[in-house]
């Protein structure tokens, strides 16, 4: 009987198991385990206990322990093999990492073990809006009209967490749908806009959809080079789009001192700026704001659905008054506006304490995520840009064979190219870190198998 087999034979015994687990969530059992296979110390092939004897050595229900089970099988880190038992399967240990990169017959799984595209949401970390949409549910006036008009409560919380005071307020599905509304307004077919190197998908497909011409400023650590924006005023755009923070996929944080000397590049100039801050709620960095120096032309637009999870789907829109008043007037018109009753669900929860512990607790642990592929990359020599993001943006030698190469593996990453210009793209894959838990070493390695392929 080799080693293997007798670590099949015997399981680990639960309560050496959960030796040291603080949190006996599910969640908390998860990371434990994966603290665990992270360190060495449950190697391949380790036989777990059974559910039910870790349920009993922690005091908790046999549904906790299972969901643990599920997450960390949903992260590739264990195996169940029927009345076999689970047992441990290393990520690091079980992926390929000699698929070579030019290999273009390289086949994308049809559906990958590991989506590094989309955003993530761990479900112990989306508050719950069950109780709040009760709750304003009940407070309706059922028989009164709908306008466009943003809620009250909505409207104070806005006002009272702006960087700058808004001269008008509206409220949209999505940042995405309160950009394609301001382009509708302001940008014509075939006019330049300005956005960053690498900026969001969303803002590309907007304004790809809305036939703009967009013309990409180079960024450092605190966004868009102000030089860079000066000698694009050369085009005469009609808009302008950044992320003052938590930039996807740079992860710059814009400075006040940047904010105000790219105002001072825009000032008396016939241009809107739409800044887009879809993770306010999650970032530990504080707002800086081109609206501070420029009110009258700055769009400010941020997005709840990152932080409170995708059942909450809303945006509130606030600044230049002749751009939100003309968004307004129009969704009167459409009826294209969040109700009110989604509008207080969001206000009843942007109050309760026990939801700003979730989302704190979520920004922590998606904050760490970032941080530790950053780590992990750093340990190959290679180094990314930006401070914090919800996202990485990695410089290598051929995007599609290392997208290739991971897809073969069971992980998706974006081609730079989804969100870049062709160049740049071709040299960079977007990694969205939300969705990793404890695979950044794996994720790390494969990226840089072959180092003569990547670039630091």
């Amino acid at each position: 009987m080799d080693g293997r087999e007798r670590l099949a034979a015997d399981p680990v015994p639960a309560r050496a198991l959960v030796d040291g687990l603080s949190e006996p969530s599910a969640r908390g059992i998860a990371d434990h385990v994966a603290r665990l296979i992270a360190q060495g110390r449950l190697v391949d092939g380790t036989r777990l206990p059974t559910v039910r004897a870790v349920a009993a050595a922690l005091h908790v229900g046999a549904t906790t322990v299972a969901t643990a089970w599920t997450l960390l099988r949903n992260d590739r880190l264990i195996r169940s093999d029927g009345r076999n038992g689970t047992f441990v399967r290393n990520l690091c240990e079980s992926v390929p990492t000699t698929t070579r990169a030019g290999d273009v017959n390289a086949r994308m799984p049809e559906s990958p073990e590991l989506d590094l595209v989309s955003p993530s949401y761990d479900a112990d970390l989306v508050p719950d809006p069950g109780p709040h949409l009760a709750a304003a549910a009940q407070s309706l006036v059922w028989h009164s009209a709908e306008t466009a008009e943003v809620e009250d409560g909505l409207a104070e919380d806005a006002h009272a967490a702006w960087p700058f005071v808004p001269d008008a307020l509206a409220v949209t599905w999505s940042f995405s749908d309160a950009l394609a509304q301001i382009a509708s307004l302001v940008v014509a077919p075939g006019d330049r806009v300005l956005v960053e190197s690498a900026c969001s998908p969303e803002t590309v497909a907007v304004l790809t959809a809305h036939r703009a011409q967009v013309v990409r400023i180079p960024c450092d650590a605190a966004g868009m080079v102000p030089s860079e924006v000066e000698r694009a005023m050369a085009v005469r755009p009609s808009l302008v789009v950044l992320q003052p923070r938590m930039a996807d996929p740079l992860a710059h944080v814009v400075t006040a001192q940047r904010a105000y000397e790219l105002a001072s590049v825009l000032v008396d100039r016939n241009v809107v700026v739409v800044e887009e801050d879809s993770a306010a709620a999650l970032a530990s960095s504080p707002a800086a704001s081109l609206g501070t120096w420029l009110p009258a032309a700055t769009v400010l637009v941020r997005d709840y659905r990152r932080a409170y999870g995708p059942r909450v789907r809303m945006a509130l829109v606030g600044g230049s008054a002749p751009v939100v008043d003309r968004m307004r007037v129009r969704q009167e018109v459409t009826g294209s506006f969040p109700p009110l009753l989604a509008q207080r669900t969001l206000s009843m929860m942007l109050r309760d304490p026990v939801v700003a512990d979730t989302v704190d607790r979520a920004g922590w642990r998606y904050a760490h995520r970032w941080q530790a592929l950053n780590r992990a990359l750093r340990q190959h020599g290679v180094t990314v840009p930006g401070v914090e993001g919800l996202a990485v943006w990695v410089r290598v030698h051929d995007a599609t064979a290392v997208v290739r190469r991971l897809a073969a593996a069971g992980i998706r990453v974006g081609l730079g190219s989804d969100v870049a210009g062709d160049e740049e793209g071709r040299r960079h894959v977007r990694i969205a870190t939300t969705g990793l838990h404890f695979q950044h070493a794996a994720v790390a390695l494969l990226l840089t198998t072959q180092r003569s392929t990547a670039a630091g």
